[in-house]
């Protein structure tokens, strides 16, 4: 087992004395020592991050287990990238093996939020983003060659940001077989960083098995950008926003309430400030340019499923039209408006790829890693079907056009599965009681009237 990646939230009873902000950081403490209590040897060195001070909106209401083969999916079988401890990981190294015959690959060495920030000066260093390009647009580690190039130190520099440009972890491995990355790497100090360190762990193993002995070191921030954020109140080297999945959003140095909720009108104090740091970073409408940094209504880019920055008035803009087109125009009207308002609004991925299918009309493997063609109108961005290549300059033939290498299922995948499962249980089966599918999706009652005779 890899362990376990949990995120829990806790409130405040409703007829306590105490001050309940106090009584609820006092529960969560309790809860994990408890943990410890139960089993020492499973919780002894689990890192355990807290978050005091939330609004009582931000709580989770229910409890969810998900078993997974992998704690961040990458593809990777656990026998060759296995994470161990630095002790373990320096035996292994020296033997090649460990005692049950398996080959052991340690991890990045765990720095904290101090060391790290240190580490980010060196000019012999590169910095790895291991989270989606999505959450990259919005905030990263680049503080330090900004300072760089506005103190104009010659000789003196910052360690290189590097982002991957993955629409999912799985994109890391292909990302990291190519000859330029290594080129990239080669003789260099790599640091890792990721929201709270998890996905940090597998990715510098993998690294570390790969390429490991081309490059001068591998080490990860320790709990992640949540951690740097503490440390450094007024954001150090980071710079803009750290996406987060939960209702928090997105959170940032002095903020860890979050952007998530409604958003406001009116003229907020500081905004033309914000706006300005936005377009230092490029986060930015994916539609009409201007500066934005939030993923509202989980709007995503039809050609690879990832979320996509769009503004509150184009938003707004894109629904009142699709309403008007509804009631007024004729269903092929319709369809057409959706269609070009999809295509305004491009991933900027899938922009500088030249990626243009339509993730629909692709038949993907592999969750969503390799892809193949319905049919043989166009080449594939990438998937071991793919014979066909794309212009040297990235852009499709006339003849052809190209699909993206992957394709991410946001919220899980099968929220419009699960969607269309509810509305179909409303909907009464046609063949009533003769259906013989015990499955069936569809309304039953009388199999429903029968279950309730038998309890």
């Amino acid at each position: 087992s890899e362990g376990i990646n949990a995120t829990v939230s806790a409130a405040s009873t409703a007829d306590s004395d105490v001050d309940a902000e106090f009584e609820a950081a006092q529960t969560l403490r309790h809860f994990t020592k408890d943990l410890q209590n139960f089993d020492a040897e499973a919780f002894k060195d689990t890192d355990f991050k807290y978050v005091d001070g939330l609004t009582a909106d931000r709580h989770f209401k229910e409890l969810k287990l998900l078993p997974v083969k992998e704690l961040v999916f990458y593809g990777i079988r656990e026998g060759d990238c296995a994470t161990t401890n630095a002790t373990a990981a320096s035996t292994a190294a020296a033997a090649g093996e460990s005692d049950n015959g398996k080959k052991e690959v340690k991890g990045g060495v765990h720095l904290e939020a101090s060391e790290y920030h240190e580490m980010l000066k060196r000019d012999d260093a590169v910095v790895i983003d291991v989270r989606n390009h999505y959450e990259a647009a919005i905030g990263r580690f680049d503080g330090q060659m900004a300072k760089e190039k506005s103190e104009e130190q010659e000789g003196e520099g910052g360690a290189t940001y590097i982002d991957p440009k993955m629409r999912k972890s799985t994109d890391f491995t292909s990302w990291l077989a190519e000859e330029e990355t290594k080129q990239k790497l080669e003789g260099k100090t790599v640091m890792m960083f990721c929201t709270g360190g998890i996905r940090c762990e597998r990715a510098s193993a993998y690294l570390n098995s790969q390429i490991g002995n081309k490059v001068k070191g591998v080490f990860q921030l320790k709990g992640g950008i949540e951690r740097y954020l503490k440390e450094f109140p007024d954001g150090g080297f980071w710079r803009g926003k750290n996406f987060v999945f939960d209702k928090r959003e997105a959170i940032s140095a002095g903020n860890v309430n979050g952007d998530g909720g409604v958003i406001r009108s009116g003229k907020k104090e500081g905004k033309k400030e914000e706006e300005e740091k936005m377009l230092e970073w490029g986060a930015e409408c994916a539609k009409c340019k201007k500066p934005w940094d939030r993923y509202i209504g989980k709007r995503k880019f039809y050609t690879c499923g990832v979320p996509v920055l769009v503004c509150n008035d184009c938003m707004s803009q894109s629904s009142s039209s699709t309403k008007k087109k509804k009631k007024g125009a004729a269903a092929s009207t319709t369809d057409a408006a959706a269609v070009e308002d999809l295509k305004s609004i491009r991933c900027p991925l899938c922009v500088s790829e030249g990626v243009t299918v339509p993730a629909e009309d692709v038949e993907w493997t592999d969750n969503g890693v390799r892809g193949r063609p319905r049919t043989s109108s166009f080449s594939e961005g990438g998937g071991e079907d793919n014979d066909k290549k794309a212009p040297a300059d990235g852009a499709p033939k006339k003849s052809e056009s190209k699909a993206a290498k992957s394709v991410l299922k946001w919220g899980g995948g099968h929220a419009k599965k699960k969607k269309d499962q509810r509305s179909w249980s409303r909907r009464p089966c046609q063949f009533g009681a003769e259906c013989i599918r015990k499955d069936c999706f569809f309304y039953h009652p009388e199999r429903e009237s029968k279950s309730k005779k038998e309890t």
